[in-house]
């Protein structure tokens, strides 16, 4: 009797472990397609054109916040009469917790979002304000999820400029095969090699060069007279600054003394007062500078000058000219006041006279 109590407990045990790993089961499950709740649920379908990658049991979110599942998922019939319209080809019927029906409303909308760029595929619920809330069995409308195409069309564009890219690679690379261009003819033409080898190899011998102090840049880098020249000159130009900036010497002054600038400025005011005064034709050189009759003046000079000159050096020619006329004729000798007769004979005396002091 003992034992037959002992085989009825045993079995009670396993019955309330099946019980509790169904239960247990049950709770999984909802946690899974229900999103975590328990409470009351009501049902939405929408339309849309296409459900490539959703699956039942997949999220429903209302602005990013999980709602309910996909409950079911297939092909819509159209409407009789109507003929079938693409962005109406498949009906999606979600299950959604009851606590968010008043934010479902008529302006709401359901699409699809991928999460991240090849991720899984949820329906997304765009938060209602205006129009009644929808019922059990309601119709939600439906919208194509942009954000995908708009990937799609970016990422087409992307790859016809990746293959136009390529092919002018592809393009370069085989003009370069061929030796075409300069980076062509480098690549190939060995002549362009030895060149180039030999300028590396001249340019490594300079290098050794100027490490053993060889040459101007060498001795640079490596001689210390250069430096301690260097050096010296730069304590020579310390010295000098520094006597400038104790008022030693004419430099320093020229920039630090008073007196020698209000002198400097003084000289400069009279400089510019004599060049106005010039300007202004006063003076000796200001009449020279804006007086046309003295130019005139000494214009005519300089031609009675010329005139007497060319005469002495033809004396028979004045000789004939004063013989002709007699020994009271006279010679007519402009000035600037206006032409005066002088007597020929007393012309030709001073011509004599200036001929001999020329010569002599």
């Amino acid at each position: 009797m003992a034992q037959h109590k002992q085989l009825t407990w045993t079995e009670l045990r396993v019955g309330l472990f099946v019980l509790a790993a169904a239960a247990l089961l049950v709770v999984v499950i909802f946690y899974v397609t229900g999103a975590g709740a328990l409470g009351p649920k009501y049902r939405l379908h929408a339309f849309l054109p296409e459900v490539d990658g959703l699956t039942v049991g997949a999220p429903v979110r209302l602005d990013g916040v999980d709602v309910g599942n996909v409950e079911k998922i297939a092909v819509a019939l159209p409407k009789p009469g109507e003929p079938p319209a693409k962005d109406r080809s498949i009906r999606v019927d979600m299950r959604i917790q009851k606590d968010f029906q008043d934010y479902i409303r008529a302006d709401s909308s359901a699409g699809l979002i991928t999460e991240g760029l090849l991720g899984n595929r949820y329906v997304d619920i765009d938060r209602g304000f205006v129009g009644k809330k929808l019922d059990n069995e309601d119709e939600i409308a439906g919208r194509e999820e942009k954000a995908l195409k708009a990937v799609v069309e970016r990422s087409a564009d992307l790859m016809t400029n990746l293959s136009a890219i390529t092919e002018k690679a592809n393009a370069v690379l085989d003009d370069v095969r061929n030796g075409h261009g300069s980076l062509g003819k480098f690549m190939v033409d060995e002549e362009a090699y030895k060149h180039l080898n030999s300028s590396l190899g001249n340019l490594d011998r300079l290098m050794a060069d100027v490490s053993d102090g060889k040459g101007t840049i060498g001795k640079l880098m490596v001689s210390d007279e250069v430096y301690n020249n260097v050096n010296s000159a730069a304590g020579r130009l310390d010295n000098v600054l520094e006597a400038v900036q104790n008022k030693q010497g004419t430099l320093g002054k020229l920039l630090y003394e008073p007196e020698l600038n209000d002198s400097a400025k003084r000289l400069l005011d009279n400089g510019n007062a004599l060049i106005t005064d010039v300007r202004g034709g006063k003076g000796t050189l200001g009449k020279l500078a804006t007086d046309d009759s003295l130019f005139v003046q000494y214009r005519q000079v300089g031609e009675n000058l010329y005139d007497g000159r060319s005469i002495f050096q033809r004396p028979q020619v004045l000789r004939q000219h004063v013989g002709s006329r007699g020994r009271h004729a006279s010679v007519g000798w402009r000035f600037p006041e206006g032409p005066e007769k002088i007597p020929a004979r007393e012309v030709y005396n001073l011509l004599v006279i200036a001929r001999f002091l020329f010569h002599h």
